[in-house]
């Protein structure tokens, strides 16, 4: 049987492509909220990164792993009793599925958006190993913009408040139920 707490935690996947700022986002509203975060490029593969690492975009192949992996680590939370904040690209519909497979009543998207330009920009300025114009093309190519009715999308253009401001707005009631 089901504990009470159990039925009514929450993941929130933090998703778009590189450079809209989900591990910022995701680590705010972790800590805001006091649930743990979980970044989701920790668990790569050592090959993915390898191939991230060297400028080579991921196939679908490359990921099905990870989402499975990140699936557990959902579901492990849930199983706890506890709401997570979970960073993931989450591109394409498939993915979003295998990120919520047995556990879509507990999941919500947040999905960051901005222009390519405006995100490429961004990523010129970062050390980050998963960086580059050659990334950042590969992920819109692969990106299937998530609905309004599936998704609680932000346009991160907007300042870092004014983005957290939004997310907050939208986890509050859910937790508070």
């Amino acid at each position: 049987m089901r504990s009470k707490l159990m039925t009514h935690c929450h993941v929130f996947f933090v998703s778009g492509v590189s450079g809209t700022g989900k591990s910022t986002l995701s680590q705010h509203l972790a800590q805001r909220f006091d649930m743990p975060f979980e970044e989701g490029d920790r668990y790569h593969s050592e090959a993915n990164v390898e191939k991230m690492s060297s400028g080579i975009p991921l196939q679908d192949a490359d990921r099905w792993e990870w989402l499975i992996t990140l699936n557990m680590i959902a579901k492990q939370h849930i199983h706890a009793g506890r709401n997570v904040v979970i960073s993931c690209s989450a591109l394409r519909s498939a993915y979003r599925d295998v990120l919520t497979k047995d556990i879509s009543s507990h999941c919500h998207f947040i999905y960051l958006q901005a222009s390519q330009s405006v995100l490429s920009a961004r990523l010129k300025q970062r050390e980050h190993f998963f960086n580059g114009d050659a990334m950042l093309e590969s992920q819109f190519a692969a990106l299937e913009l998530p609905s309004k009715e599936s998704a609680f999308i932000i346009d991160v253009a907007q300042s870092f408040e004014h983005v957290s401001k939004q997310a907050e707005d939208f986890i509050r009631p859910l937790i508070s139920e």
